[in-house]
């Protein structure tokens, strides 16, 4: 049985050092979760230090863990939410669906119970088979390319340095589809098969039209499923809209709108009776960080509090400025300090990333997260592998294959504790 580890260095060290790689990716017998690998074949590759195991040569534990830890640490938003895995956690998902409603006025001569049906429990309602998304990087190196590459002058495009290439840039992906604007499906159980963005789970029922969207069903939720678990035209209570419908501040028309700090303010008022701790960040553009400083300054909202801060949080740090204030520390809103963060990466901050419906949104969106409530459930740390160069004999084929893969999904507990400010322009 494999262990029920929460994310941390106890279940890196069991993915990478104790087998826990070879255990998951060859997989469990059916019956009693046993493990499918021999002993025999564990002990050749559990330690990794088997060089003449067949099995090893597939496998590379440490040059993965150099690629996660790189994750950990060039990432821009991975690196901000909170990480769980699907060994610990499950694979469903729980939520209050209607709140109790069963207080009563009473007097010395009443009989609170004389009904016989008083409420005892909030209806709870169960979202499962939440499915993680597998992210692949493969690529091959043929043996032509890799004996030309003895000759090259640099960059020497042999097979370390295209394998180096790829574990640089994958940290990026990995934050590009994170952020991927909301019209541009990233998992739809069918056809599309990415981590689930911010943009999507920062939503609501209003933002299910066209006015918005290319498609009503494009904030829709499948998480791996072909049908929605979260059907954002149907959930007209906003049970899954931030701020149950009010934390979402949208434009009354199909065009894009220049900042006002009260959009934010409303949006933080509407979220923070829905969390439970209130420790809020916001990620946003650079340009719109820009914005909100051309909107604070003025205003000098800096309360006394000192200048040139930094705000540091799992290794990424704001701008320096005021504590709370800008250029830029934290923001406050309804009493609360809320650290800002940015990322190139947010959706609408560049044409890479721009909604095709409201077409002259030209800065980023502006998402406050309850991190508490918003979590990457991780089912496959990053993991490299490749074919031995000997497998060029026995896959008839004069090539090696090379893969860079990870499981994970992105996933909130508590939708209405989260808001988004969304399709802005450049004053």
């Amino acid at each position: 049985m494999l262990p029920r580890l929460p994310y941390g260095k106890e279940y890196l060290d069991w993915w990478y050092n104790k087998g826990g790689m070879v255990a998951t990716l060859l997989g469990l017998d059916s019956v009693g979760g046993a493990s499918a690998v021999s002993d025999a074949i564990k002990k050749a590759i559990g330690p990794w230090d088997a060089p003449n195991s067949p099995y090893a040569e597939y496998f590379e534990p440490k040059f993965s863990a150099t690629v996660q830890m790189w994750v950990e640490r060039s990432t821009e938003v991975w690196k901000l939410l909170r990480k769980t895995t699907f060994l610990a956690e499950g694979d469903s998902l729980k939520y209050v669906e209607s709140d109790l409603s069963s207080i009563q006025g009473v007097t010395g001569s009443s009989t609170p119970f004389a009904s016989g049906t008083n409420e005892s429990a909030p209806t709870v309602a169960t979202l499962e088979e939440i499915e993680p998304a597998y992210l692949v990087d493969a690529w091959e190196t043929t043996l032509p390319s890799r004996t030309r590459s003895t000759w090259q002058s640099e960059p020497k495009l042999d097979p370390k340095w295209i394998k180096q290439y790829h574990a640089e840039l994958f940290p990026h992906q990995i934050d590009a589809l994170l952020c991927r604007t909301i019209d541009t499906p990233n998992n739809d159980g069918s056809s599309v098969f990415f981590i689930e963005s911010i943009d999507r789970i920062c939503s609501g029922n209003a933002e299910a039209s066209t006015t918005y969207v290319s498609d009503a069903a494009d904030p829709d939720i499948h998480w791996g499923k072909s049908t929605a678990l979260i059907d954002r035209s149907a959930d007209t209570d906003d049970t899954f809209g931030c701020g149950a419908g009010d934390g979402l501040s949208l434009p009354d028309t199909g065009a894009a709108r220049t900042l006002k700090l009260d959009y934010i303010d409303d949006v933080v008022a509407a979220i923070v009776p829905y969390s439970k701790n209130k420790r809020f960040i916001g990620i946003t553009g650079p340009k719109t960080l820009n914005e909100m400083q051309k909107l604070i300054d003025p205003k000098q909202r800096y309360l006394n509090v000192p200048v040139d801060v930094q705000v540091t949080i799992n290794g990424v740090s704001t701008r320096k400025g005021a504590k709370a204030g800008f250029t830029v520390g934290a923001y406050v809103a309804s009493g609360i300090e809320i650290p800002f963060f940015t990322s190139r990466h947010i959706a609408n901050e560049t044409s890479a990333n721009r909604s095709a419906t409201i077409t002259d949104a030209d800065i980023g969106n502006i998402y406050i997260i309850d991190l508490d409530t918003i979590e990457i459930r991780t089912a496959v740390p990053v993991t490299y592998l490749e074919t031995p160069p000997h497998a060029m004999l026995t896959g008839d084929m004069l090539k090696t294959r090379h893969m860079l893969m990870y499981g994970a999904q992105l996933i909130c507990t508590n939708f209405r504790a989260n808001g988004a400010v969304k399709y802005l322009k450049s004053s």
